[in-house]
């Protein structure tokens, strides 16, 4: 069996989700989490780490991809094999699936994809590659060549998520400050002058 940890702050998806890996007999759930916090202290109590992790990018109004630097951490410190990396996630933007990929995701698939694309999807991070399904390679936007950070990717990542400054300031436990400094570099390097502007990226 293959050991798989759930991080959603949705029952409905952990459930759903759930039963379909146990129901193909090839995967077991080894634990779930729905806050970085709850995902963080169970990745310190596993042990061996799962060989997969299926992610939800928000778990309420908190980042999901903050899990992933906790989990290349423990799995440094235990110089263990880094889990592969599912992003489960009803946006289907193509910035935010980009953010997800640059973040350290293998893969990112939607919440209304069947489970044959999630078992699609764990195979390829498994052997050690990425899976996107094709439906989602649009054309580039601005933010392709506009030189983004990852960081400011993460910032505009939440405003089109409708999170004012001081929530995003919070999510990424930086200050309000510094996401204002960010956000004067985002607008420079993409020739966007409005919030509003910058949620249709």
């Amino acid at each position: 069996m293959i050991p798989v940890m759930l991080i959603d702050d949705h029952p409905l998806a952990v459930n759903g989700i759930g039963a379909w890996l146990t129901a193909s007999g090839r995967f077991a759930i080894a634990g779930t989490a729905g806050t970085v916090g709850e995902a963080q202290a169970l990745l310190e109590s596993l042990d061996p780490l799962p060989q997969v992790l299926i992610l939800d990018i928000a778990l309420g109004t908190e980042n999901g991809l903050a899990v992933i630097p906790a989990v290349k951490e423990t799995a440094k410190k235990r110089k263990a094999p880094l889990p592969g990396i599912v992003v489960c996630s009803m946006y289907e933007d193509p910035f935010l699936i980009q953010t997800a990929m640059d973040a350290g995701a293998g893969a990112y698939i939607a919440k209304s994809a069947d489970i044959r694309e999630i078992v699609t999807a764990i195979d390829a991070v498994l052997a050690g590659g990425t899976y996107i399904n094709p439906a989602y390679e649009m054309p580039v936007r601005k933010w392709a060549s506009s030189g983004l950070s990852g960081r400011e990717r993460e910032i505009v990542a939440l405003i089109k998520r409708a999170l004012s400054n001081k929530q995003i300031a919070k999510n990424l436990d930086i200050s309000v400050r510094t996401v204002e400094n960010h956000l004067a570099h985002i607008y420079v390097k993409t020739n966007i002058w409005s919030r509003a502007e910058l949620t249709e990226l």
